[in-house]
């Protein structure tokens, strides 16, 4: 009998209508229920107190828009996309979000009555195979470190900073320019041969929590990055793509919301730790016990179409947006990240639903110009792990202000998000039992076949395809240095602000600014994203150019004139191109 098998019926678990509720609770519950609802029955006992999961069934678009509409805590969204209606899981944190649904008129399945349970069982079976593995290593995983639990954030920083002091000529530590709103470091690595020259080369960005509670998305990407570094120079595969590319990767985007729910202080915590808007919060105001669901959420504060469908304009919802574009500094920093480097190919994990998820990610989104070529990659990634590819609306849900949209309109990054390691097939959702994270990076056990370092490899080799991007290249004096800069403004969604009675389109300022090395052969080969880019109005492409400059040494960025580059395509340049001085 395999793990999963074993925990079908761990205690918190409720197959439909098995227990009974108390009679007062079951009859509130029929008699809310509204005449001609979305409701083919009355929910099922929902037990005051506990932390549930309940399945709601939706017949069509109407009926998600008026779900999503509550701010409630949509965690899971089977069958089709949002226009289709399907089944959505609902986290019910208290008797006031059950209260909320039966006014709505909504009905539902209780699918874990006590998720608390679930969890505390699932962390004492890792505590104690942590034990085992560290007094018998034959008891560690097939992970490239062979880890058995999940890390800590002090573990997961403190591994970030080995991997660079082990391997100083392949990793390179850094630190993102702000703090959390706790005032907590930021940390990320760059890997790549000879990683402190700026050589050129394609980025693959990869990041993981930026939800607090989707713990697996930390130790997918961390595996990763010890893969990469123990298999280099003997596996030809990773060998050449750390020749050809570079790694970006951030395993934890949002710290403090890290620390709150995997130290167990807000376990099913999903934003980061904003508590009033324009305010910075202590620790103690995001740990107390009314601030479980408060915070922004992190994947609704990007820039591009910031406040759409799929996005809360309530402090109280669960996917609120925050008071006004990349207000949150964990984005911010995201921001600035993307805009220093040609990032071709990202990566943002998630969990729990099984799906590779593209731009657009609203429907009040244009059709790409670039289209079958994103989707193709989509689909290529979703073939390896065996799930669903394409864009939010069709085959997930809506979201506005995620990080797709921003990296995609901004500079034609080709960026998705991956809902990793599918719990809902179990008792868990966002942090299952480990076993599961080690068959999603494997693609082993239940998993078979879906294997997210298969994904990981193969999204690499692509990040570093000209193919997917553009190529810079020509010829100048050996130790010049270059930078491309281009100014871009995304805008908003239509929102209304507070004191406004009219919707209002907020316009968002950014540089992209990257530079290169010119190495000693005087020869360079510079991949980059196509100048051009995806317009958030039409489906064609705003036509633009990079400006190019150069200096040598410390002296003054001289200006080089215009190159305008578009995707799958290639421009020379010769040293007559550049200022002299050059």
């Amino acid at each position: 009998m395999t793990e999963r098998q074993t925990t079908r019926d761990r205690p918190g678990r409720r197959r439909r209508g098995r227990i009974a509720a108390p009679l007062g609770v079951l009859a509130l519950t029929i008699g809310a229920l509204a005449p001609g609802s979305a409701a083919a029955d009355e929910p099922s006992p929902y037990e005051p107190g506990l932390t549930s999961i309940v399945e709601v069934t939706l017949d069509d678009r109407g009926d998600y828009e008026r779900l999503t509409a509550l701010g409630l805590d949509e965690i899971s969204h089977h069958g089709g996309g949002a226009q289709d209606g399907g089944e959505v899981e609902v986290m019910l944190h208290a008797e006031s979000d059950a209260r909320t649904l039966r006014k709505a008129g909504f009905g539902w399945d209780v699918v874990v009555e006590d998720v608390d349970a679930v969890n505390r069982e699932a962390r004492a079976e890792e505590s104690a195979a942590a034990a085992a593995a560290a007094a018998d290593p034959s008891e560690r995983s097939d992970l490239p470190t062979g880890r058995v639990s999940y890390r800590t954030l002090q573990e997961v920083n403190a591994e970030l900073a080995s991997l660079a002091k082990r391997y100083p000529n392949t990793v390179t530590l850094f630190r993102l320019p702000r703090p959390s709103l706790l005032g907590t470091p930021v940390y990320g690595v760059e890997i790549t041969h000879d990683v402190k020259k700026d050589s050129g080369k394609p980025v693959f960005l990869l990041t993981g929590l930026t939800h607090s509670r989707e713990w697996p998305t930390t130790e997918l990407t961390m595996e990763f990055l010890w893969d990469l570094v123990q298999n280099d120079r003997s596996d030809a595969r990773i060998t050449s793509m750390l020749e050809r590319g570079r790694l970006v990767a951030v395993p934890v985007v949002n710290p403090d919301g890290y620390e709150m729910s995997r130290g167990l202080v807000h376990e099913q915590k999903r934003k980061n730790c904003r508590v009033v808007d324009g305010e910075v919060p202590t620790r103690a105001q995001c740990a107390a016990a009314e601030s479980a669901n408060v915070g922004v959420d992190l994947n609704r504060n990007y820039t591009a179409f910031w406040g759409g469908p799929g996005s809360g304009a309530r402090t109280t919802d669960s996917n609120y947006r925050g008071a006004a574009p990349a207000s949150e500094p964990e984005i911010a920093n995201m921001i600035d990240l993307v805009n220093a480097h040609q990032v071709t190919l990202a990566i943002s994990n998630h969990t729990p639903d099984e799906r590779v998820l593209r731009a657009p990610s609203a429907p009040n989104e244009p059709t790409p110009a670039e289209e079958a070529i994103y989707q193709q990659i989509a689909e290529i990634l979703g073939q390896i792990m065996g799930w669903p590819a394409g864009p939010w609306p069709e085959i997930y849900y809506d979201a506005s202000g995620t990080a797709e949209q921003t990296s995609f309109y901004t500079s034609g990054t080709f960026a998705f998000t991956f809902e990793n390691t599918p719990g809902h097939r179990d008792n868990d959702r966002f942090h299952p039992p480990y076993p599961s994270v080690i068959d999603q990076y494997l693609g082993t056990g239940e998993y078979e076949g879906s294997t997210a370092r298969e994904a990981f490899l193969t999204a690499f080799g692509q990040a570093s395809d000209p193919t997917y991007h553009a190529l810079i290249s020509g010829s100048a004096k050996p130790g010049t240095e270059l930078a491309l800069r281009k100014d871009v403004t995304v805008t908003s969604s239509p929102v209304t602000l507070p004191g406004e009675s009219l919707p209002l389109t907020l316009p968002v300022d950014d540089r992209v600014e990257t530079t290169l090395t010119v190495p000693s052969s005087g020869r360079f080969s510079w991949h980059v994203n196509p100048s051009d880019r995806p317009s958030q109005a039409a489906t064609a492409n705003i036509r633009e150019s990079w400006s190019l400059s150069c200096r040598r040494g410390k002296g003054e960025w001289k200006d080089a004139g215009m190159v305008r580059v578009t995707r799958g395509t290639e421009v020379t340049l010769d040293r007559q191109a550049l200022p002299r001085s050059c």
